[in-house]
């Protein structure tokens, strides 16, 4: 397929360059034509001919049947011309320019044909003799300035040029077009897969090709059904199994709870499997989350919220908490913050931030809230940025940190954070409502994280 595509193209151009060098010459003899046929009409033998026919004329329809002819030959040829008798009379009664009349002198006597230029005129008469011994001359004077031959000139070169560039273009769109289309439904359909829209497909937009586009855009389909069916399939297990774990789970919380009655002062191992129960059944929570946002399930809730409410309630929730590990959550600037959208997804997605904020924070610092529109877009939407002043993160683990269970160290130990979902959930809630997260090291130290929300 590849073959016949390259052979195509080949074609395409071999055609293409034909059809250009065919378009250029026709242009060529269109143009030149006015020329050879100037040269023609001048020579003797039209001169005689015209000369001829203008007796005739003359003998036919009298002295206004040639001043006819004349104006006739006048407008389609731009040849103006007088018929004089042997005696030096104009037929038609037509006044005679003294170069006229001289050069027709000239031709009486000399029997030929006689020529004389008058600044950008030729003059030039031709003798006939007809039955009877009648003798006539035809002057004719024919516009040859060098203004006119250039202007000439310069219009057949930009017909030429026009034509050639016309035909050009219309064999190059062509070209263009057999393979740019398919390429663009394919670039829209692969940014459309990368954004997550996994229902995206590229067949029905090219018909019934049958040629490597269409075998390629096929082989996109394929891979779309492919990658949507292994993806369903792994939301679809991630969410079972968060399911099937909150029923032993509710079942370890029964146990613990007898457990407690019956082993009387001795509690700590209890109130440790209670601690890693709490957390079990937190990563269950957040787990279902995701699944239910990644699935598209949980769409958000179209309703005004205000963001600027939202922020101050968790920042003074968060301080409070913080201020027992002596660190602080303090709001920086805040804006008009309405957005449509679901305020409990927001809420969970801001609160999430600032606590991975507060965590990593350093003692002694505080972590900084904001709000503002923002100006890369136009104002048209609200950013909420969070600053730690923590260690920051590996520029070249940024990337990475809104994937599901992503840890930045290679220790899991719990006094590092999370189990990595919390701002996986971030990045999908904000995703959902049509907005953006992004996450870099400050310059001082520190992390910053802003989401951006469409107003």
């Amino acid at each position: 397929m590849v073959r016949g595509v390259f052979l195509r193209i080949l074609l395409w151009f071999w055609a293409s360059i034909v059809l250009v060098a065919l378009a250029l010459e026709l242009a060529i003899v269109a143009t030149s034509t006015p020329v050879e046929v100037r040269v023609h009409r001048f020579s003797d033998t039209v001169l005689t001919d015209r000369a001829r026919e203008a007796v005739a004329i003359l003998d036919r329809d009298g002295p206004s049947g040639v001043t006819r002819f004349f104006d006739a030959l006048e407008q389609t040829t731009r040849i103006h011309a007088l018929l004089l008798d042997a005696a030096g009379h104009e037929v038609s009664g037509r006044p005679i320019p003294a170069t006229a009349a001289g050069v027709a002198a000239r031709a009486l006597d000399s029997g030929q044909t006689e020529m004389e230029a008058e600044g950008q005129t030729a003059v030039k008469a031709r003798a006939v003799t007809v039955t009877g011994g009648r003798r006539y001359v035809l002057v004719a004077a024919l516009p040859i300035g060098l203004n006119r031959l250039l202007h000439d000139a310069a219009s057949a070169q930009v017909l030429r040029l026009l034509v050639v560039c016309l035909t050009a273009a219309a064999t190059c769109y062509g070209l263009a077009r057999y393979v740019a289309r398919p390429l663009a439904a394919l670039r829209a359909a692969t940014r459309d897969l990368a954004h997550g829209n996994l229902a995206v497909r590229v067949g029905p937009t090219m018909g019934k090709r049958t040629d490597v586009f269409g075998e390629l855009a096929r082989d996109f389909d394929r891979m779309a059904e492919r990658l949507g069916g292994l993806v369903t399939a792994e939301r679809r297990l991630l969410r079972d199994i968060s399911h099937e774990l909150r029923s032993p789970l509710a079942r370890l919380y029964v146990a613990l709870g007898l457990a407690r009655h019956q082993a009387g002062e001795d509690q700590a191992a209890l109130d440790r499997i209670e601690r890693e129960a709490e957390r079990l059944n937190a990563l269950i929570g957040q787990l279902l989350t995701l699944a239910r946002l990644e699935s598209g399930t949980t769409g958000p809730a179209r309703e005004p919220v205000d963001l600027e409410a939202i922020l101050r309630e968790v920042a003074e929730d968060a301080d409070f908490e913080a201020h027992g590990r002596r660190r602080a959550v303090r709001v920086t600037e805040t804006c008009d913050g309405g957005v449509l959208g679901d305020p409990e997804l927001l809420r969970s997605a801001v609160e999430n931030v600032v606590r991975n904020a507060v965590r990593h924070t350093r003692e002694g610092t505080a972590v900084e809230i904001g709000m503002r529109r923002d100006p890369s877009s136009g104002h048209a939407h609200v950013q909420i940025w969070v600053r730690d002043h923590g260690a920051g993160v590996p520029e070249p683990a940024l990337p990475y940190i809104f994937e599901p269970f992503y840890r930045v160290g290679d220790a899991r130990e719990r006094g590092t954070g999370g189990v990595g979902l919390g701002l996986t959930i971030v990045h999908r809630t904000i995703r959902l409502h049509g907005g953006t997260v992004r996450a870099a090291n400050a310059a001082d130290g520190g992390l910053v994280v802003e989401l951006s929300v469409p107003v």
